[in-house]
Formats: C-alpha cells, sequence, structure tokens
C-alpha cells in the first residue's frame, strides 16, 4: 500500500482549530493526522514525502456552479472540451466539480447530460465529476440574466423524466413561483437531487413553500432574483432569513458588492455559505471579443475579470475558487479558519458526497489542496494522487 506523507502544514479540519502538522495519506484515503511531534514513525515507512513549507493543507475545492473556460462549455456536449475545462480547474485547487448547463432546447440538454455522465467515476489529471448540475430551463423569464429566454419555460413531469433518464444529475435550478415547477421538484427530489431556487422572482411566501418540496439552496444569491425590500423580502431576504437555504455566492466582486457579501456571512454563517465561480466560455481567455455558440458576443475586460454581453450585463464570470476564497475571506472579516467550508464541505453536503469527501477526516478520500498565504494554489491532490504542482 502506497504511503504518502505531507509535512510541515497548516491543517484545517471539522471540530477543531487549525495545527501545524503532518497528514498521511495510504492509497487514496487519508490515514492519519497529527501534530509534528507525532512524526518520527511515518518519516520512515512512508514512500513519498512532501513538504508544505509551512503552507496551508484544506481540503480540495468543490465547484457545484460553473459552466466553462477557455473557450470551452458544458452545453458543446463534446467530451474533449469537458476534459479542457476539468483540467483548467485542478490548476486552481478544485477537485471535484458539476459542468453546469444552460438553459436551451430539450435535445441539446439531453446532450449535454449524456456527455458529462461518461465521466462519471473516471480519474486522471482532471477534477472529478460527480454528475451534472442543470441550470434551467425552468425558470421566469423576467430573471433570466444572460439566459435565453426563448427557451426559458415551465417544467413537465415529461420533460423532467427525460433529463433524469439521460444520466446522472446532481443539481438542478428551478424558478420556485410556479406550481408547474413546484411539481417538477417533487420529481427530482425523489431521484435524489439537489434543488436550488434560481433565476426566479419568487416572494418570500414562494421561497417558504418551496421548502415543503426539497428546495434547500438559492443559485447566485442576489443575482438572477427578486431583490430584498422592507415591506417584500423577495427571494434574496428569504434566502437569508429561512434558516434551511444555503447561498451560493460569486465572491468576484462585481456580482455581489463586499458588503453584501459580508451581510450573507453574518446572516447563514459558515455553514450555509457555498462559494462557486459560475464560470463560462470565455474564462482564462485574455480581455477580448468572444463568440458564444449562437454567434452572439462575449466580451472580456478589466485583465479577465469581468464577462459581460454586448448590452452590458454580466454573464456569469471569470472568477476561480482559490480568489473566491480570498476575496470572501476578507469581505467578511473572517479567518480561513471559518471560511475554508464554504469552498468544500458544504457544496459537499449540498450535493450528497460528504460522506466521501469535502474534508480532513481520517477515512475520507484525499482530495487535498494546498494554497498559500496569498491563497496561491501550490499543489492539488485527488485520491491521494498529485494532478497539479506549482
Amino acid at each position: 500500500m502506497r504511503k504518502t506523507l505531507i509535512q510541515n502544514a497548516r491543517i484545517f479540519t471539522p471540530g477543531q482549530p487549525s495545527f501545524r502538522g503532518w497528514l498521511l495519506i495510504e492509497e487514496k484515503k487519508i490515514a492519519d493526522f497529527g501534530e509534528n511531534s507525532a512524526l518520527d514513525p511515518y518519516i520512515q515507512n512512508a514512500d513519498e514525502i512532501i513538504d508544505a513549507a509551512g503552507q496551508n493543507l484544506l481540503p480540495g475545492f468543490i465547484d457545484i456552479h460553473t459552466h466553462g473556460c477557455l473557450g470551452c462549455c458544458t452545453m458543446d456536449a463534446d467530451p474533449e472540451k469537458i476534459l479542457k475545462i476539468a483540467s483548467f480547474h485542478v490548476t486552481h485547487g478544485v477537485t471535484t466539480y458539476l459542468p453546469t448547463t444552460m438553459t436551451d432546447t430539450t435535445e441539446a440538454t439531453v446532450r449535454a447530460i449524456r456527455c458529462v455522465t461518461e465521466f462519471v467515476g473516471k480519474r486522471g489529471n482532471f477534477a472529478k465529476i460527480p454528475g451534472v448540475h442543470l441550470e434551467g430551463p425552468f425558470f421566469n423569464a423576467a430573471k433570466c440574466g444572460a439566459q435565453d429566454t426563448a427557451n426559458i419555460r415551465r417544467a413537465t413531469v415529461e420533460e423532467c423524466r427525460t433529463f433524469l433518464d439521460a444520466g446522472v444529475i446532481k443539481r438542478i435550478a428551478i424558478a420556485p413561483e410556479f406550481p408547474e415547477n413546484l411539481k417538477a421538484a417533487d420529481l427530482f427530489r425523489e431521484a435524489g437531487v439537489s434543488i436550488s431556487a434560481g433565476h426566479t422572482n419568487a416572494v418570500y411566501a414562494d421561497m417558504a413553500e418551496a421548502l415543503d418540496h426539497g428546495f434547500r439552496s438559492v443559485t447566485h444569491l442576489y443575482n438572477g432574483m427578486s431583490s430584498f425590500t422592507h415591506r417584500e423580502p423577495g427571494a434574496a431576504g428569504a434566502a437569508l432569513a429561512l434558516d434551511a437555504y444555503s447561498c451560493e455566492i460569486i465572491c468576484d466582486n462585481i456580482h455581489s458588492h463586499p458588503a453584501a457579501q459580508n451581510i450573507a456571512w453574518r446572516c447563514k454563517g459558515a455553514e450555509k455559505i457555498v462559494l462557486i465561480t459560475d464560470m463560462i466560455r470565455p474564462s482564462g481567455l485574455p480581455d477580448g471579443h468572444y463568440p458564444q455558440a449562437d454567434g452572439s458576443e462575449f466580451i472580456v475586460s478589466h485583465n479577465g475579470t469581468e464577462l459581460r454581453i454586448p448590452n452590458g450585463a454580466l454573464a456569469g464570470s471569470a472568477l476561480t475558487m482559490e480568489r473566491g476564497l480570498k476575496n470572501f475571506t476578507a469581505n467578511a472579516h473572517a479567518t480561513l479558519e471559518e471560511t475554508w467550508r464554504c469552498s468544500s464541505l458544504n457544496a459537499a453536503k449540498l450535493i450528497g458526497i460528504d460522506n466521501e469527501t469535502g474534508s480532513i477526516e481520517k477515512g475520507k478520500l484525499a482530495d487535498l489542496v494546498l494554497i498559500d498565504d496569498e491563497f496561491i494554489v501550490k499543489r492539488t491532490i485527488i485520491e491521494g494522487k498529485t494532478v497539479y504542482c506549482k
């Protein structure tokens, strides 16, 4: 059994303060960890020793909402492009991600589901894919964002079953204010799919009712949803006020102001914030104009950090997970000790994979990321194997 020892790391685990110490990997799993004083017996038996040089050892990032990058998109339904996206993710510390669709026809969505499902269970020098995230098509056109209004529609049982039959769906975003969509949520809940309220004009009462139909999160808090007012809290206010909701946040400081991120932290705490990138096709490319699949344009500007369509509307992000964690930690006025789970464990719980990954615990898969104090990714490890090293 191959043994890898990581020493001289600052290790972050649930339920205890971070500490300077070591972690032992046996094959794919975390076998043990401890403080430096208990290190000596393991050095002699290790097949590989990694010196973390005092840097931060976290569970690998889990990005459950990301569409594409480097000119590639989930909706291309192309295995080579999915692999290219997954390979990009590991360079930014992501060990697991959900390829995310966009609102499109039934046929295009089915092709994407089938393509993504081919990667479930595959291992290599790329981020793991446990299934697909459907962002749409069952939305409210009034809050379409950059989604295609021509394909936004109410749910039907037949279409939902078509999607479920096509492959492995781990998550879906739905507008809960329509009765048809609530019936769809019941169907997806029975299939074990995590359900999120997204691109919605729901009022507070709609969001409260949605909890009875399995909704447990909101898609990119503050964006693509009805805003808070003091007389009608809307979807945003409901997400912050109702304890059952976890909140995705795009922490690029463009989609949500630093103060808005701080409010979310104060309302939801360390266990209900889920950091996402919402990356799209031009992410990772230089500033410029890039075509969408339909021939229309994305504009990448401000040193590759901001993506807009020609009318000026934001269209996804160019954020990476390590930058999102850095921004959020600063904006929450918190410490990495408090926020690390927002980049991993909370997402793992939301999609039901926390029994095997998402935190540094004995017996869990050795999905790890090593970052320095500036949040720069130095090493990514998936199931005990280094897949990226800077």
